[in-house]
C-alpha cells in the first residue's frame, strides 16, 4: 500500500510533535514526537513498511507493537482525510 499526504492538508512542527489540519474539512489533528516521525516518514516514502523499518532502527521498541501502532494510526489519518492512498486514487484525479 502506497500512502500520500491528502491534498490541501497541512503541518506545522512545533517542538517535538506536530498539528496537521485538513483546510477542506477543518479537521486538526495532533501527533507527539513518534507520530511526528512517522507522519515524516510516510511523506518521505509513502510506504508503511519503509517507515516501520526506520522506527526500528530508531525507537526501541517490540516490532509486533509498533505494526500495531503504526497500523491504528495510518487508519485514523486516512479516515480523517489526512493520508489517503494511491488506491483511493480515481483515474480522472490523476
Amino acid at each position: 500500500m502506497r500512502l500520500r499526504v491528502a491534498e490541501n492538508v497541512v503541518s506545522r512542527d512545533l517542538a517535538d510533535e506536530s498539528v496537521l489540519l485538513n483546510l477542506d474539512t477543518g479537521t486538526y489533528f495532533g501527533l507527539d514526537a513518534v507520530g511526528t516521525r512517522l507522519w515524516h516518514l510516510l511523506a518521505e516514502y509513502g510506504s508503511p513498511e519503509s517507515a516501520i523499518e526506520t522506527l526500528l532502527t530508531e525507537y526501541d521498541v517490540d516490532a509486533p507493537r509498533l505494526q500495531q501502532d503504526v497500523d491504528t494510526l495510518i487508519d485514523q489519518l486516512i479516515d480523517k482525510k489526512l493520508l489517503t492512498t494511491d488506491a483511493a486514487r480515481t483515474p480522472s484525479s490523476r
